[in-house]
């Protein structure tokens, strides 16, 4: 399964992503967060939220606690899902080694991928995100090392991304509208024409 966002490409086979952001459960739902994806990477299971920007001042309480409601909406939801409170219906749209797989959440990485984010400023936000992170690790037993920051250069060195259009090309995929978000069908065609593995 391919999906484009926040500037970034996303390739995972399809029975080892979940998007769950996409899920009628969260799509249908008022008040419902959720972040992009639920991975197998295995033997870890990776929450995977991607931003186009970030603030620089990354201690900014309404970032944050956006990121932190995400993420602990997700897991909540994931395993509630995995454990059929929402029935087999709902289970049974997990991808097969998600639904099949036995999974210590312990095990599970907290993954915030922050694109055109400077590598100097990581550290700060890598900090500033496992602090707002605490209460939700605590909560599922995760330790602070599994919960990480990339920008799109360290994501796609780790393989959490396969390619990314470069910060000065952003503008060339945007939305045409006042929120000038990334289309999805623009940076589609973007990645087709570069037939870019960067």
């Amino acid at each position: 399964m391919e999906f484009y966002e926040s500037f970034m490409k996303f390739s995972f086979a399809d029975s080892d992503v979940f998007c769950i952001e996409a899920d009628p459960l969260v799509v249908n739902s008022t008040g419902q967060k959720a972040c992009e994806c639920v991975v197998l990477l295995s033997p870890r299971v990776a929450f995977i939220e991607a931003k186009a920007s970030a603030p620089k001042e990354v201690a900014s309480s309404v970032f944050m606690d956006e990121i932190k409601r995400k993420f602990a909406d997700s897991l909540r939801l994931f395993n509630e899902i995995k454990n059929k409170q929402h029935g087999d219906e709902a289970f049974n749209r997990l991808p097969i080694r998600l639904r099949e797989l036995s999974i210590d959440p312990q095990s599970y990485l907290i993954c915030l991928i922050v694109h055109g984010h400077q590598l100097d400023w990581l550290v700060g936000l890598q900090d500033a995100f496992r602090d707002a992170m605490r209460e939700v690790v605590t909560e599922w037993n995760i330790q602070d090392s599994n919960v990480r920051v990339y920008n799109e250069e360290t994501a796609l060195e780790s393989k959490l991304i396969v390619a990314y259009i470069p910060k000065e090309e952003r503008d060339s995929v945007r939305e045409t509208d006042a929120k000038s978000n990334m289309s999805a069908e623009k940076a589609k065609e973007w990645f087709h024409l570069h037939n870019t593995n960067l």
